[in-house]
């Protein structure tokens, strides 16, 4: 594999003014056969994208030897610059708040948090200029056209790009696409749909209570896990050398629960966490310890990770200022997302919003949509984008999942290949 760092404006509106360095690497294709380039992102934000090309190659098989396969870290990401808001650890940016005391507690840990974002750049951390990025990457290749495959922001981003320069598309799959004219205040709000996973999960579950012990229906799963949480809140759970309270066990109990695929290891979890609230020895998993170490400890890639995250996150004029809201938002979505209701504080504190307007989708190219009818993400969102471009074809398929290259292998293939 290749690489090159192409320098692109930090401001696009003074492109002789200061750059920020974009890393990029490159799969070539198979000489004789190349038809163009595929960029390519895996999604986040906050996620490099170097080493993507290399993981996508057992999915496109026989289409990476037609395309040069570009993977991107974008601006303030993975090598390209990366933005740097100090040690931090997800545990305190991505909590849940089902009390007062919580609430506040993320509060001021978001407050913290974003205090310690000093980095002016990040005032151009936006989905936007990473688009534009990538239409001087285009130029750098000396192509005048891309086709394109990103996943979840990904996705979104592929959506910006195609309205920003529509005549340098030439094919483009979105897999997993949100509401790219909304508020990201607005795309956050999936608690519903996380509540819908679980039920579909606890009913697994209950299939299977000789094995998992959670329960023999659905709801009996459901006051299982309800009394777990409810317990880490009164007490901390230990496990792994770490305590589990009532602002961390949500998010750890729901980890696979988002695809179907990962019951199995989410049924693990639980049962491993039931174990360790009831005081019995528990030596977790080597997927529960990574995604524990993950979420509990300092590490300087996960730092880096959680400020461009947020950054891309909260520059956005949607987000309500201050806290009052967002607790509102507590009171009012409780009874119908009693588990995992989405509070996400930092950009309550954050003072850094775009200047531009929300993008209209208004301009007709052709495009593939990829989409789960269960994902954690509306189906909607990829049936409202279909019906505003006529030339894309939206295609799904009936899976709890987010990203579903593997699952329409054939159809996203045929496409980049025709």
């Amino acid at each position: 594999m290749e690489c090159a760092t192409v320098r692109v404006p930090l401001d696009h509106l003074k492109p002789d003014g200061r750059t920020v360095g974009i890393a990029i690497s490159r799969l070539p294709a198979e000489p004789g056969r190349r038809r163009g380039v595929l960029l390519t992102n895996p999604g986040g934000p906050g996620a490099p994208g170097i080493g993507y090309p290399r993981d996508l190659q057992h999915l496109l098989g026989d289409v990476a030897k037609q395309y040069d396969v570009i993977g991107i870290d974008p601006r303030f990401m993975g090598a390209s610059e990366p933005a740097d808001c100090g040690p931090v650890r997800i545990a305190d940016v991505f909590r849940s708040a089902r009390s007062r005391a919580e609430f506040d507690r993320a509060a001021r840990l978001a407050k913290g948090f974003v205090g310690r974002c000093r980095d002016d750049r990040l005032e151009y951390a936006g989905i936007r200029d990473v688009a534009r990025d990538l239409d001087l990457v285009r130029q750098a290749l000396g192509v005048a056209k891309i086709s394109y495959y990103g996943v979840s922001w990904g996705a979104d981003l592929g959506v910006v790009y195609s309205q920003l320069f529509p005549g340098r598309v030439d094919r483009m799959v979105v897999d997993s696409v949100t509401d790219v004219e909304g508020s990201e205040y607005r795309h956050l709000a999936t608690g519903e749909r996380a509540e819908a996973a679980f039920d579909e999960w606890a009913a697994w579950a209950a299939w299977r209570d000789d094995e998992y012990r959670l329960g023999r229906t659905g709801t009996q799963v459901r006051k299982t896990v309800t009394r777990l949480i409810e317990q880490a809140a009164r007490r901390p759970v230990g496990v792994g050398g770490y305590r589990l309270d009532g602002a961390a066990m949500p998010w750890v109990v729901q980890l696979g629960m988002g695809d179907e695929s990962e019951r199995e290891l989410a049924a693990r979890n639980v049962r491993q966490l039931l174990d360790a609230a009831q005081g019995k020895p528990v030596t977790p998993s080597a997927e529960l310890a990574g995604w524990l170490r993950q979420y509990f400890e300092v590490d300087p890639a996960v730092s880096r990770f959680a400020a461009a995250s947020v950054a891309f996150t909260c520059n956005d004029n949607g987000w309500p200022r201050g806290p009052a809201q967002y607790w509102r938002d507590v009171q009012r979505t409780k009874e119908r997302e009693p588990l995992f209701h989405t509070t996400f504080l930092p950009c309550a504190y954050w003072t850094q919003r775009t200047a531009e307007p929300e993008l209209q989708i208004g301009t007709d190219v052709p495009m593939l949509i990829v989409q789960a009818e269960r994902d954690n993400i509306p189906l909607r969102w990829a049936q409202e984008l279909h019906a505003k471009l006529p030339k894309s074809t939206l295609k799904t398929v009936d899976r709890r999942a987010h990203g579903v290259y593997e699952h329409l292998r054939t159809t996203v293939n045929e496409y980049l290949g025709s």
